[in-house]
């Protein structure tokens, strides 16, 4: 029992140790992001419809977000050629970005969720020439851009209705050549498709190459991620699949997988899947994996985490799980695109309720010592912080960027570590059973051949026995018969009692039990009592069995040796004495073959009749009578193959062979 404490304390000791590795290696990778991350954000605000950018804080690389506030003329899409024209309507309001324009007043009109607008904004940048870049969204809507009059950037096609608009979404960077002089900036956009209109990201300009270095770091980053969850991903399914019975390697395989679609289809890595994808795939057909692949992971890693504690994480909810991954599906594919957008802040917050129940049974979990607990109660703990952040993103509580992959990354991997200390565990385990299976094993071998040497004893001391009682009889019992047979011939030669039927009767008996002793004599040691002799030969019980029988038995011997000295054979001989036995007297045989034969280093015994074989009710492989538990025991105390099957053409044979450890061999025959 202590050592078991031990080694229990010992396991808890290396996962917290495995614990502190992995979040000293996600601290690591985050700080050798963030270090690359030495960009300077200033807010550029504008006053009297015109943003001055700073010269100094420009020339450095700064990154500036285009704030505004915007001019708004509201319900109308216009060109540059509209707004200079005589005809050109009066804006109607202003709107900061990022910001939603539901219940915002513009003139006399209250914006709603959906509408469509036209933007302007002039920047005032440093005098010479310069290059600036814009990135513009990459929410799911529909934009043109002008600088200038020049259009510089698109995405979908703008509509004032959602029948209209075609809608996208894709990160766009646009280049805009300057000489010092003002750049007109005019922005159509609609957006029928959000929850609250508007814009949700903000729109940043920088210098050329700033926003492009940004948005490569974002992608590198996202490339290493999706290309770990790929990784992981078909790792541990191909564990599965090698062994089926590790089904929390199918669930983790699976939901790595998942994560890998989201991943590379939403707009956390700028669509990353969009630089590899055919062009001929449609952008929105990548948007909706995403979803779905993020929907249905919650389902997955729910499994995977009931799989690991099944008595600590509820069957119920495991349901619910499920039925809420449906009915996202199904509400995909039925709502419009506004209901939609509501309904992945719900499927965020539900995400948010399941992963505080991780984190409740999962610190159930640490405190009852679960193996690997510790390391997955780290890792939904990082994902629950990032995953609060992002919700707080999505609903612009707070102004950042999205966190979600930093969290996934984490949780990853601390999922694989949990995974792999419970294989390790396994393989641990094995190894002591198995150093504990082979040390039985070698103390059954070494108790089998203590008692196979024991049953030969008692074989040989039963042989032992039999030949003493043999001697006995034939040296007692048999004299004294034949001396009394001796007496009996001189009494019946007296006058008075010459052929009386009392003596004929006493002679009788005499005869009679004269020859019964040295039958008896005979069958249990068959030969000329020599005590040299281990047994009897097979030839003389071959002959014996056919004197006293009268039946024909043929007799085969072949072997090399000069003399047969194996301790097998006279077990062997006792096996042959009883088949023929069992033949002469239950078979009804009127002929039998023995064969004896030595080769390879085997001995091969073979006794075949043509008798009426086996019994019906004697299974092959059966125990059958005393006789044949006999020849099988004497079979087995010398580790001898021994079988009985029925015969070609009717009839049995007995097979037995046995292995001549001890043989001496020579080329002489007997």
């Amino acid at each position: 029992m202590k050592d078991g404490a031990n080694l229990v304390q010992g396991e808890r000791r290396l996962e917290i140790a495995l614990a502190c590795v992995v979040l000293l290696f996600c601290a690591i990778l985050w700080l050798i992001f963030s270090a690359t991350d030495n960009r300077t954000v200033a807010e550029l605000d504008a006053k009297g419809g015109v943003a001055t950018i700073p010269e100094e804080l420009f020339d450095h690389g700064a990154i500036f977000v285009v704030s505004g506030p915007w001019q708004v003329y509201w319900g109308h899409l216009l060109t540059p050629e509209e707004l200079l024209g005589p005809d050109a309507p009066k804006p109607n309001g202003t709107l900061r970005f990022p910001g939603a324009w539901r219940g915002h007043r513009f003139g006399d009109d209250v914006a709603g969720g959906t509408g469509a607008a036209t933007f302007r904004l002039r920047l005032d940048p440093p005098a010479g020439k310069r290059t600036l870049t814009l990135r513009l969204f990459d929410l799911r809507l529909a934009y043109r851009l002008w600088a200038n009059g020049m259009l510089v950037a698109e995405s979908g096609k703008p509509g004032l209705d959602a029948a209209t608009e075609q809608p996208d979404r894709s990160l766009v960077l646009a280049p805009v050549e300057t000489t010092g002089q003002p750049v007109d900036l005019v922005l159509q956009m609609s957006n029928h498709g959000f929850r609250e209109g508007g814009v949700g990201d903000p729109i940043l300009l920088a210098k050329a190459g700033i926003l492009q270095t940004a948005r490569d770091r974002v992608w590198i980053f996202s490339a290493f991620f999706c290309g770990v969850l790929l990784v992981a991903g078909t790792y541990h399914l191909l564990i599965h699949f090698l062994r089926p019975g590790e089904i929390s390697f199918l669930y983790f395989g699976t939901y790595c997988l998942l994560i890998f679609g989201y991943a590379a289809n939403s707009n956390s890595t700028y669509w990353l899947s969009r630089a590899v994808v055919p062009g001929w795939i449609n952008p929105a057909t990548l948007d909706e994996l995403a979803l779905v692949c993020y929907a249905v992971s919650g389902a997955i890693i729910y499994r995977f985490y009931r799989c690991l504690f099944p008595s600590d994480i509820s069957r119920r909810l495991q349901v619910v799980s499920d039925l809420r991954a449906v009915v996202f599906l199904l509400a995909e594919l039925a709502l419009p695109p506004v209901w939609r957008s509501w309904l992945i802040v719900l499927l965020m917050l539900a995400g948010l309720l399941f992963t505080a129940y991780f984190l409740a049974r999962l610190s159930v979990c640490v405190i009852k010592r679960r193996p690997g607990a510790i390391l997955l109660f780290s890792g939904a703990v990082l994902l629950a912080t990032a995953s609060i952040h992002d919700v707080l993103v999505h609903v612009d509580a707070v102004e950042g960027e999205y966190m979600i992959l930093h969290g996934l990354f984490a949780l990853v991997l601390f999922q694989s570590s949990a995974l792999a200390l419970r294989y390790a565990h396994s393989f641990q385990t094995v190894e002591r059973l198995s150093v504990d299976l082979h040390r039985n094993l070698h103390a059954l071998k070494a108790e089998m051949s203590r008692r196979r040497e024991l049953e030969a004893e008692v074989v040989r001391v039963s042989e032992e026995e039999r030949r003493r009682v043999s001697y006995q009889i034939h040296d007692g019992l048999c004299q004294q018969l034949t001396a009394a047979r001796l007496r009996y011939s001189m009494l019946s030669g007296l006058s008075s009692v010459k052929d009386s039927p009392q003596m004929v009767e006493l002679g009788r008996v005499l005869s009679a039990a004269a020859e019964d002793a040295y039958a008896l004599s005979r069958g249990m040691w068959p030969v000329e009592h020599d005590a040299a002799l281990t047994g009897p030969t097979i030839g003389e019980l071959v002959e014996s069995a056919r004197r006293a029988s009268g039946i024909e038995i043929n007799l085969s011997q072949n072997w090399p040796c000069a003399s047969c000295a194996g301790e097998n054979l006279g077990v062997l001989q006792r096996i042959a004495q009883e088949a023929l036995a069992n033949a002469v007297r239950h078979a009804g045989a009127t002929r039998i073959d023995v064969s004896l034969a030595c080769k390879n280093g085997a001995t091969r015994l073979e006794v075949r009749d043509n008798g009426a074989g086996r019994p019906p009710e004697v299974a092959p492989a059966g125990p059958g009578g005393l006789g044949l538990r006999i020849m099988r025991h004497r079979a087995s105390a010398i580790g001898a193959e021994f079988s009985i099957d029925d015969a070609p053409g009717g009839g049995t044979v007995v097979r037995c062979c046995a292995q001549c450890h001890d043989a001496t061999g020579s080329q002489g025959v007997p």
